[in-house]
């Protein structure tokens, strides 16, 4: 499968993980892989995202808290 629909496909289960705030595609060391941002850095996060998802690596980025605005942006 292409990463793009890895991504597709595993994004769902990775949102049920709490604390997970979402996911996305970027570049480690010059290759291709699926981000997954996170509201804080914490062990139990750490031992509950994998280290990659169908032979390509996934980087946890610590995002802060994920809020929807009530006013859109002027």
């Amino acid at each position: 499968m292409s990463i793009e629909e890895v991504l597709r496909e595993r994004t769902p289960g990775l949102m049920a993980v709490r604390g997970v705030t979402g996911t996305g595609l970027g570049e480690c060391k010059g290759t291709p892989c699926i981000v997954v941002f996170v509201a804080t850095d914490s062990l139990d996060l750490a031992e509950a995202l994998p280290d990659t998802l169908d032979g390509y690596p996934v980087d946890v980025r610590v995002s802060g808290v994920v809020r929807a605005r009530r006013d859109p942006p002027n």
